[in-house]
């Protein structure tokens, strides 16, 4: 149907999906403190939950066109 985008690595997901829970869970305490914010709290837990899905979706989502860019060494 054209809703996602070609050639995601389904590893390198994985790895981001997990990466922006983990993160913010493991170092909520600290970034609470600096940010004064209770980031334990349900409802700032809820906004990073809903965070992570706009993040990967927008990543996700087909845009008109596959741009893959060049690693460079």
């Amino acid at each position: 149907q054209g809703i996602f985008r070609h050639g995601v690595d389904p590893v390198e997901l994985y790895i981001s999906i997990s990466g922006l829970g983990y993160f913010y869970l493991s170092n909520r305490y600290t970034l609470g403190a600096i940010f004064n914010r209770k980031l334990g709290d349900p409802d700032a837990l809820h906004q990073r939950h809903q965070h992570i899905i706009d993040v990967i979706l927008g990543y996700l989502r087909y845009q008109g066109e596959d741009v893959v860019l060049p690693l460079k060494a």
